[in-house]
């Protein structure tokens, strides 16, 4: 293979299929990377400065099509080769910079998720990270101490083992340190004993998947989770822990920036911009080390004044371009560098390095010689619409399923399928479109909520707060008037938090996962809901009696499925993580289901728990992966038909577990009525 001669068959494979999907390949980017060599070599020199303890940002911008996440994921190539720690993340309508209901921190754990070394490309990589770690700690200490790399592994070693790592976490760390040290004496502990679940509990904490204090606290003995105000400072801890072991520094590349453009409330969209002016800060100013932040977006996003960079002054400021620069003198020490569309000889070039990797992926040697790439790409630029919505990612597409069809099938010509092209607009909705479906769900659940306002009789202007306050995926559960620190108000139990409005119009609001102890006091005609949220207790007053146990059940239901403890709560989060209306539809009765099973029986329902629990989450888990993916290579699909029929199945056998039960009490109701009306026929009290 002339133009690629180092490439690997694994890399091969996924540039193949990954450019097929229309998305960008995790590895071997540098095999397909064509007039990018100004910007990636601006890019090592910023990587030699922060290797040095510089800490930077840049903004990557360009129209749709240009390549910007083809160049983030050559970024990661070019900076593991650097032996930085990389990953990735888009921004999604569920992960932001800043958000008070677990965004950011879902943000965080996609970023720890995707974590990347040389060894591990494709991400997953943290378990990698503290092993080696914990290797070389255990090494220090034998060497230190005159003890043999064996026998530093015997138990009696592990309590001078788990002091040091504490005390190096604490060292290298700044808020959260302690906790962080001990999750991974906790994930040390789980290594040397060879304890699965421990490292399981100890890795969940490290991602972020923690939603409730309570029950980190009760398998890892923390006293705090990872959540939207400190995921930040727990990033720049994963950073100094990954030079500790000798990397050097933490590359974080953030691309799909035009979601948090998209975000309608204008106050939660300025509050992340103003969290990435706080990060930009930092990076520039010093105070943080050997990490590299690299953002992808368009040229409305950054400079849109109504909602885009530039529409908070700040930001503005600092991220606007040289105003000397030109198409032909580009000044690529700024934090913004602009990046343009290939040219045709570049997409030529890209081609014939696309048919060599072809060729080799498949054993292969497709007819397809320079000629006929220019016959290609003459078809396609001029066909009608190509000017104004062909992109680099349809040409490559079209290119490869072209290869493909000649591929497979000899007798079918080139100048046949060259014919059949068509050009579609494949940009995204637009932000007029995107932002009116938005405006109707609002006015729908703005009138949902004004509905139910109506029996407190609620202000106007109250009801616009609680509008106002409400998430766009957060639905009213419960309302009811209350009293909080003698100020009179309304309590409203949501989805994920309750909220308190006083009459002055004062919100208190704190999540489900905060609440570490929960209890009421009842009074002759009113009690008191005492709840202990992180290190501070909240009594709210003047809860009618008649409506307390109501809300305590509502509370613990809505607790239950946010933390998944009973297979029920397991399959909701499922539903809600699943688009497929009918695997929705399955769960959502399966979730009943389990449910009455549970409340019918706790030990039948444990049974029922730990019968079903495990499977049903992993192949629910590989369902919303590939759902997600939205790739249509026909295993993926073939892959996908059959979890729905695994579903399907399923479905079927807990019915028929629920309809065993039932005839079982029947049979028990039916003997005992029996009995019964014998008794009464043997005192003459019926014939």
């Amino acid at each position: 293979m002339e133009n690629n001669p180092k490439i690997k068959s694994k890399e091969a494979t996924a540039i193949i299929n990954s450019l097929i999907g229309g998305v960008v390949p995790k590895i071997g980017v540098q095999h397909i990377t064509v007039g990018r060599t100004d910007e990636v070599a601006t890019f090592v020199k910023a990587l030699e400065d922060v290797k040095n303890g510089h800490s930077m940002m840049k903004f990557w911008i360009g129209d749709f099509g240009s390549g910007k996440s083809f160049m983030l994921h050559l970024l990661n190539t070019v900076a593991l080769k650097q032996k930085f720690v990389v990953t990735n993340a888009d921004f999604t309508p569920h992960t932001r910079l800043y958000s008070n209901d677990e965004k950011s921190r879902a943000l965080y754990t996609a970023l720890v998720n995707n974590l990347a070394i040389q060894t591990k490309p494709e991400g997953g990589a943290l378990p990698v990270l503290i092993e080696k770690w914990i290797e070389q700690t255990m090494l220090l200490i034998a060497e230190k101490n005159g003890i043999s790399p064996i026998k530093i592994r015997r138990p009696e070693h592990s309590g001078t083992i788990q002091n040091v790592i504490m005390q190096t976490i604490n060292g290298i760390s700044d808020t959260g340190g302690f906790d962080f040290g001990l999750a991974v004496a906790k994930y040390y502990e789980g290594f040397i004993g060879e304890d699965e679940q421990m490292k399981k509990n100890a890795l969940r904490w490290l991602k972020g998947e923690y939603t409730a204090k309570r029950e980190a606290k009760t398998d890892l003995g923390v006293s705090d989770i990872i959540n939207d105000r400190n995921y930040y400072d727990m990033l720049k801890n994963l950073c100094r822990f990954f030079t500790s072991i000798g990397y050097s520094g933490f590359v974080i590349n953030l691309d799909e920036t035009v979601n948090l453009y998209k975000i309608v409330h204008a106050g939660i969209r300025q509050k992340n911009y103003e969290t990435l002016m706080s990060i930009y800060n930092d990076c520039f100013q010093g105070k943080v080390e050997h990490i590299f932040f690299n953002i992808a977006g368009t040229t409305e996003v950054l400079e849109d004044k109504d909602r885009g960079f530039y529409s908070y002054d700040a930001l503005k400021t600092r991220l606007q371009v040289n105003k000397f620069e030109t198409s032909s003198a580009r000044d690529l020490a700024q934090p913004v560098i602009r990046l343009t569309p290939l040219t045709h000889n570049e997409i030529f070039v890209l081609l014939q390095k696309l048919r060599s990797i072809f060729d080799l992926n498949y054993e292969t040697a497709i007819d397809f010689s320079d000629e006929d790439i220019h016959t290609f790409m003459e078809e396609m630029y001029n066909k009608s619409g190509a000017s104004e919505f062909l992109t680099p990612r349809e040409v490559i597409r079209d290119f490869l399923n072209i290869l493909n069809i000649l591929r497979q099938n000899p007798d079918v010509t080139k100048k046949q399928l060259f014919e059949e092209i068509v050009i579609e607009d494949e940009r995204p909705a637009s932000l007029e479109a995107a932002e009116t479906a938005e405006e109707e769900m609002r006015k729908e659940k703005s009138k949902r909520i004004e509905k139910q306002c109506r029996s407190l009789n609620l202000s106007e202007e109250m009801t616009d707060k609680l509008i106002n306050t409400l998430l766009d995926d957060e639905n009213l559960l419960k309302m009811l008037t209350g009293s909080l620190r003698n100020q009179a108000g309304s309590l409203f139990a949501t989805e994920k938090r309750l909220i308190f409005i006083s009459r002055q119009m004062e919100i208190t609001s704190f999540l489900y996962g905060q609440i570490n102890e929960m209890s009421y006091t009842k009074g002759l005609q009113h009690s008191t809901l005492h709840i202990l949220p992180d290190n501070d207790r909240f009594n709210i007053d003047l809860i009618p009696n008649a409506q307390i146990k109501p809300l305590i059940s509502l509370l613990e239901a809505q607790i239950d499925v946010l933390e998944r403890k009973t297979l029920s709560a397991e399959l909701q989060y499922w539903r809600k993580m699943i688009n497929n209306e009918g695997i929705k539809c399955s769960l959502e009765r399966m979730s009943k289901i389990a449910y009455i099973i549970h409340e019918k029986d706790h030990t039948t329902g444990e049974i029922f728990f730990m019968r079903h629990a495990d499977t049903l989450t992993k192949i629910l888990k590989q369902y919303s992966v590939l759902e997600n993916a939205g790739l249509t290579d026909p295993e993926i699909e073939a892959s996908m038909k059959r979890i729905e029929s695994s579903i399907a199945v399923t479905h079927q056998a807990f019915e028929h577990e629920l309809g065993n039960i039932f005839k079982t009490d029947m049979l028990d109701i039916d003997a005992e009525a029996e009995a019964y009306m014998q008794g009464l026929r043997n005192r003459g009290l019926i014939e």
